[in-house]
């Protein structure tokens, strides 16, 4: 006999009170635990057995047996109770009487107290422990709850009560019960025995002797006669037919028994720990997996031809309920291929497009192949199985084999099958293709038809509404109607957080991020892509294709601020989400943030050699004008970074006036004119751009301007300008384009910029202090040690208004070294800035 000293030291607790009661199923170690207690208990006194047979329903038995328990342990006292003559309702008193001498604590343990269910033995018993001697303790051992009243008891607190989730048994328990058998399992091995056995004690020891993880003869023969066998013929059948389901409610009950009182039932079996435990709070129960294991090979054994026909009728039951993919297992167990075909068609897209996609792929991989083309619901099967097989070629086919198939069948039914087959089209061909203009076509269409289709004819309805309206939305985004793609994102959003469909609203934010961020708010744009990566992780769908573009546009935000390697993780990220065989946009934006990091690193040339090879791969169907802006966006800021104006000149002179440039097409080709030296093209452009929305495009605008002003030798017109992108930078967090545009002579106007700032007393230098490296040094406490010669050298320009770069070429040292003088000064003058520097250094004498 296994000790177990955790459940041992509770019951050694619960003697300390007057009852105590260990209830759970057969098997579960309430005898055991009981007798390993009495011969390691920590308390003096007798201890009293009784184990209780059918017999003791008689008064006379249990009493008369009773009392010899208790002499046979020891108890002193009893004479005055007096012998019990027939059934003497008055007996239990006496005894009673006689149990107040006790001279020391004595505990009477009842085992097998669910084997006695005389009213007038438990009348007596209940009387009993209500008005205990104080040095009588009373241990009820039951499989089911004890038919005496025990809420008086809980309630004063004299009730310790010990249930199977206490007595389950734990790793390091069975690893010992395993040892005692001659075992050495590995944590591992023993683990998994006990997630199998979900703690039984009786089932790891029976199973002891069968592979891991099995439930074998042994174990289903201790089920079926210690528990099924007991059990009337009404509650065996029950059983039988109920643990078809992995989990079973009344309603579901009822339809595989076609009884009544399904959940009144399941309630009873609960009551008596029968293997049968409620999930949680709601209406829902589940079998002990070795119990419902045992239930079905029993079924199968005894009656074959009713599996197939349960596992139908369940299927229909989860159909009607709207529960798809257990409807469309449950047809599969019963082998209706027809049947598993129409519920594919009613609730498959929206199964592969959720959490739950692999399992559905699973279900849909055991169809036979050769039943795959006997009607269109099998060949649309067919359609989605080639599509997750990475056969894309072969869903064109199908879908069309499958409308052939539909002549002949009636008008509606063929609506709602054609409605299945467009929603499948737009999503695994045409979106995937790139063709953009046919995916807002075909989702245009899915939308006017679900308008035409009752509710009952469409079980997925929202979801496909969802779907649609999220690629009408991401088409009209990829055409390049942005106002009218935010409409239907928003509204995919919604309908998706409506339908319970997280991938499509993942989808559908993601998209809304690009969006924003081509708008240029960065903040909003982040917000966006955020929403979407937690949803992800959320549903343990991070390394899915719709999340993707929430990475992308991450990466292109982090670009945006100067953040190298977050961008870089961003996009790995994106990758990873994409797979190995992406969407035709997904792979043309990949190629477009992969050009923009390299543009950043000024590596133009490995930007064009990704650009080029984007447009090879796009294919002969790619139909996405805004990717294709995109593209030649990149294309033409590479011509600049490569001394290549005349090239965007060229490029964007022989675009048609509709639609119009985006406000970052037009800083390109401004840009372009500014390197020609033509400023007067290049300023209606950029006024244009400093007037809009596009924070992003305007600060370029600005910088611009500046970089413009300060050529024709206007240095205050350039420095309104730079403080004018510098306050729409900041609240963006906006870095790059200081960084991109105009160096160096970007960095000598950020620097003179600083000193002003400085000078007026201004705080709002962070983006300056990032462009220049010149952050100012926390702190004001002056550090040890007086300056170095080049220090002082450095000091005497602090108060010109040289920039660090030109005190360097004064004193012939590069500009790092500079700067890091400078920071010592400022340092060692316990100085935050260098205004600062030079007052400190002025009090000091050393100016």
């Amino acid at each position: 006999m296994l000790w177990r000293p955790r459940l041992t030291e509770v019951l050694d607790a619960g003697v300390r009170r007057p009852v105590t009661v260990i209830c759970a199923g057969p098997g579960w170690g309430k005898t055991a635990l009981a007798a390993s207690w009495a011969n390691t208990r920590s308390i003096s006194g007798p201890v009293a057995w009784l184990t209780l047979e059918s017999r003791h329903n008689e008064p006379s038995a249990f009493w008369s047996d009773l009392v010899l328990a208790l002499t046979t342990a020891g108890a002193s006292g009893l004479p005055e109770a007096g012998p019990l003559a027939g059934d003497d309702p008055g007996y239990p008193n006496r005894l009673l009487t006689g149990l107040a001498g006790l001279p020391a604590v004595t505990v009477l343990i009842l085992d097998g107290l669910h084997e006695v269910t005389d009213p007038r033995v438990l009348n007596g018993l209940a009387g009993m422990l209500q008005r205990l001697p104080e040095r009588l303790r009373i241990v009820l051992l039951s499989r089911a709850e004890p038919g005496v009243p025990l809420h008086r008891l809980r309630a004063s607190g004299d009730l310790t009560e010990i249930g199977a989730e206490a007595l389950a048994f734990r790793v390091e328990e069975a690893e010992q019960l395993m040892a005692l058998r001659g075992r050495r399992p590995s944590p591992a091995e023993a683990a998994d025995r006990v997630r199998h056995a979900e703690g039984w004690g009786a089932g790891l020891g029976l199973g002891l002797e069968d592979p891991a993880g099995s439930s074998g003869a042994a174990i289903e023969d201790y089920l079926v006669r210690e528990v099924l066998a007991a059990q009337p013929p009404q509650f065996r059948e029950f059983l039988l037919r109920t643990s078809v389901p992995d989990r079973i409610c009344g309603e579901l009950a009822e339809a595989l028994t076609g009884q009544r009182y399904g959940h009144r039932t399941l309630e009873r079996l609960a009551q008596a720990n029968l293997f049968v435990e409620r999930i949680g709070m709601g209406r829902w129960f589940r079998y002990h997996r070795m119990f419902r294991s045992a239930l079905r090979h029993q079924l199968a054994t005894v009656e074959p031809e009713r599996v197939h026909e349960l596992h139908l009728l369940a299927a229909q039951w989860h159909a009607a309920t709207g529960n798809g993919l257990t409807a469309i297992n449950h047809a599969a167990a019963g082998g209706d291929w027809a049947f598993v075909a129409r519920l594919v068609v009613d609730r498959g897209l929206q199964l592969y497009a959720s959490a739950d996609g692999e399992e559905f792929l699973a279900v849909l991989g055991r169809i036979p192949v050769q039943r795959l083309v006997e009607s269109a619901e099998l060949v649309f099967c067919a359609a989605l199985r080639a599509f997750a097989e990475g056969d894309v070629a072969a869903v064109p086919q199908r879908i069309a084999r499958a409308r052939m198939l539909l002549a002949g069948r009636g008008a509606r039914y063929r609506a709602v099958i054609d409605l299945a087959l467009i929603v499948l089209e737009s999503g695994v061909v045409t979106r995937r293709q790139g063709d953009m203009p046919g995916l807002v076509a075909l989702s245009a269409q899915a939308l006017d038809d679900l308008t035409a289709l009752r509710w009952d004819e469409v079980p997925a309805r929202l979801q496909y509404r969802a779907m649609m309206l999220g690629h009408k939305g991401a088409g009209l985004l990829w055409t390049g109607r942005l106002d009218h793609a935010e409409r239907f994102l928003w509204a995919a959003a919604s309908a998706a957080r409506a339908a319970g469909s997280p991938l499509v609203e993942i989808d559908a934010l993601a998209h809304l991020s690009l969006l924003v961020h081509l708008q240029g708010a960065l903040n909003t744009a982040d917000e966006h892509a955020t929403a979407a990566i937690d949803l992800a992780r959320r549903i343990d769908a991070r390394t899915r294709p719709a999340v993707a573009l929430a990475h992308l546009t991450r990466a292109l935000i982090e670009a945006d601020r100067g953040r190298e390697t977050a961008a870089e993780e961003s996009l790995r990220r994106g990758l990873h989400a994409v797979g190995d065989s992406p969407e035709a946009a997904s792979a043309v934006m990949i190629a477009v943030v992969r050009a923009r990091l390299l543009l950043d690193r000024r590596e133009p040339l490995p930007a064009c050699a990704v650009l080029h090879r984007a447009r090879v791969d796009a294919g002969p169907h790619f139909d996405a004008p805004l990717l294709d802006r995109l593209l030649a966006l990149s294309e033409s800021e590479a011509d600049l970074a490569l001394g290549r104006p005349a090239e965007v000149i060229n490029r964007y002179a022989h675009r048609p006036p509709v639609p119009a440039l985006l406000p970052a097409e037009q800083v390109c080709l401004a840009r372009a004119h500014h390197d020609t030296g033509d400023e007067a093209a290049a300023e209606p452009l950029l006024s244009r751009v400093r007037a809009g929305s596009d924070r992003v495009a305007a600060v370029s605008a600005w910088i611009l301007t500046a970089l413009a002003a300060d050529a024709q030798g206007h240095g205050g017109r350039a420095g309104e300008a730079l403080s004018h992108a510098l306050a729409d930078a900041e609240p963006e967090l906006l870095r790059q384009p200081f960084r991109r545009i105009g160096s160096p002579r970007m960095l000598v106007l950020a620097e003179r910029q600083q000193w002003l700032s400085e000078a007026r007393g201004s705080t709002r230098d962070s983006v300056l202090g990032e462009i220049t490296g010149e952050l100012p040094v926390t702190g004001a406490t002056p550090a040890a040690g007086p300056l170095s010669e080049r220090e002082l050298e450095v000091l005497q320009y602090l108060p010109t208004v040289l920039t660090a770069g030109e005190i360097a070429e004064n004193l012939g040292i590069s500009v790092n070294t500079v700067k890091a003088h400078m920071r010592a000064i400022y340092r060692k003058l316990g100085a935050g800035r260098r205004r600062e520097a030079v007052v400190l250094a002025r009090q000091s004498g050393l100016l």
